[in-house]
């Protein structure tokens, strides 16, 4: 779906898992995508550089791993509008080829083949796929295990669906030792794992692809964008002389209810998550998709988590690992991270920011 004019509202939708979601439709994709970001536009800015006085923005959306994408483009005044068009589809297209590398969710992927391969040896990856899987593991000795790609050994007791149960602590027990990132092996472009475990690249793949489809759209040449992979946001440039802007929902409010507003600067990428994403409600007790791996259990310390970054994969990452570390071993990591600022909503509703977030953020009355 492509769309043309000066003023264009995202329609921000989420993840679908596989593995069920407590609710389905547009309302599960919609309270994802607001998980950090709803876009604002002013509507009385000047636009230099525009013969109509404002920006003309290309606008387009698909669907690509398992959620909803979204893509704005200032185009140029110097570029027509069939070269905007060819630059949103080459984006798309890079989403659709990291999906088939990346997604466990495809059987004929190349990550799947690992998993299928896990206790009989390592197997030849794409060297893109090696890489990201190097990464991976760098970020579970840097957040301690807080964020951890073997979490799938994880995946068959917290299936979020309609008559869920909760998962005894003996099967939590019996799977817990299947979960351990430092039991990947990577060498070269060879991937091997032992019996029983299993990666899912979800908490990283999505940033990872929203950097790359923004990589591909500066390289044509277009330098003021946002990119929206189902809440993963990476925002360059601005829309004329208004910058582009990230509502914060309130993870207690409805899909449209904000707490705040944060304006993105250049370039940089925000990321939210929260448990008000994917979750359902037994005897009272919230079950949310967020798992502590060192416990098997739904991390309990926050609401939501809102992280700033330099890139959509580190802000992937670290939005992951500062839920589940909590307010105060979260703020420590973000604060050793260069660039990257963080706002912790804890399981009681208190506010925990950085400075820079402290400085940046629009409060809502």
């Amino acid at each position: 779906m492509l769309r043309w004019g000066s003023m264009v509202t995202d329609h921000w939708q989420g993840e679908q898992q596989r593995t069920g979601t407590p609710t389905r439709g547009r309302r599960i994709l919609t309270a994802l995508a607001v998980l950090a970001a709803l876009v604002v536009m002013a509507v009385a800015v000047r636009h230099c550089g525009f013969p109509s006085g404002k920006p003309v923005v290309a606008y387009e959306e698909r669907t690509l791993m398992g959620t909803l994408w979204s893509i704005q483009v200032v185009r140029p005044p110097h570029r027509s509008e069939t070269e905007t068009k060819a630059a949103l589809d080459l984006a798309f297209r890079e989403v659709a080829r990291i999906e088939e590398i990346m997604s466990e969710w495809k059987p004929d992927s190349p990550i799947s083949a690992v998993n299928r391969a896990a206790g009989t040896g390592s197997i030849e990856v794409p060297p893109e796929l090696a890489d990201i899987v190097r990464r991976s593991i760098q970020w579970g000795e840097i957040t301690h295990g807080a964020f951890d790609i073997t979490w799938r050994g994880l995946a068959s007791l917290w299936r979020l669906e309609e008559g869920f149960v909760p998962p005894a602590e003996e099967e939590i027990q019996q799977r817990l030792p299947f979960v351990d990132y430092r039991r990947i092996q990577v060498e070269g472009n060879r991937i091997g794992l032992p019996a029983e475990f299993q990666i899912g690249l979800g908490g990283i793949a999505k940033g990872y692809a929203v950097d790359q489809a923004g990589a591909i759209l500066s390289r044509q040449g277009f330098d003021d964008f946002l990119v929206n992979g189902g809440g993963d946001v990476l925002g360059s440039g601005s829309k004329g002389e208004t910058p582009w802007t990230i509502g914060i929902r309130d993870p207690r409010g409805g899909p449209s209810d904000l707490l705040g507003k944060l304006s993105l600067n250049e370039r940089a990428a925000v990321v939210t998550s929260g448990d008000y994403e994917r979750y359902v409600m037994v005897d009272g007790v919230r079950y949310h998709h967020i798992i502590d791996l060192r416990t098997g259990r739904p991390a309990a310390l926050c609401q939501a988590v809102t992280v700033r970054a330099p890139s959509a994969e580190d802000a992937d990452v670290l939005a992951t690992a500062l839920f589940v570390l909590g307010p105060r071993e979260g703020l420590v990591l973000a604060g050793s991270r260069t660039g990257v600022d963080a706002l912790i909503i804890d399981s009681q509703g208190q506010w925990w920011m950085t400075e820079g977030f402290r400085r940046d953020l629009q409060v809502l009355d």
